[in-house]
């Protein structure tokens, strides 16, 4: 835990400076209930920034994750704009969810322009049609398994596994918080 306490911290420290995210992105790798989703709403507060969950668990469409062009009934924009709209600003932390279950082919393909910080300062939603800055996003990713992750995907990101609770943390858990 240590490990991932520094990392975070100089995360924090770089991005005060800098204002954006340096390096890889970040996915939280471990079973469920392990606290991925905690761990990126507490980065959120330490940032100072809004906090968005976006579940792509399943998803196989490009449309869900770039939105349709107006020229279709019930258009509307993809899941990234949505979630940018939702929390009313451009630099929130986006937590991407359950992405070693995401389906393959052209939704995958969409999901590495969205988070390759050479391409997604343009990103092109079809709903939109027009360029929008995805590069002050924090992206965080979770996995319960990164075997299923493409070779381009596991390039871009920094793993950072978070393992279950010992028996000793899990009572200490109960004992605070539950009873």
């Amino acid at each position: 835990m240590m490990i991932l306490k520094n990392q975070v911290l100089e995360a924090i420290a770089t991005m005060s400076i800098k204002g954006q995210m340096i390096g890889k992105i970040w996915c939280l790798v471990g079973p469920p209930g392990t606290g991925k989703t905690s761990f990126a709403k507490s980065i959120a507060r330490a940032l100072g920034r809004k906090y968005v969950r976006v579940s792509v668990g399943g998803l196989n469409l490009t449309t869900e994750l770039k939105g349709h062009r107006r020229t279709y009934v019930g258009a509307m924009p993809g899941k990234i704009i949505q979630s940018l709209k939702q929390v009313g600003t451009q630099n929130p932390v986006v937590l991407i969810d359950e992405i070693d279950k995401m389906g393959t082919g052209d939704a995958q393909a969409t999901m590495l322009e969205i988070l390759d910080p050479e391409q997604n300062s343009a990103f092109v939603d079809d709903y939109l049609d027009v360029p929008f800055d995805l590069s002050k996003v924090f992206f965080i990713l979770t996995a319960n398994d990164v075997s299923h992750l493409s070779a381009p995907h596991l390039d871009r990101l920094e793993i950072i596994n978070i393992n279950g609770y010992l028996t000793e943390e899990k009572r200490e858990i109960f004992d605070r918080f539950l009873v």
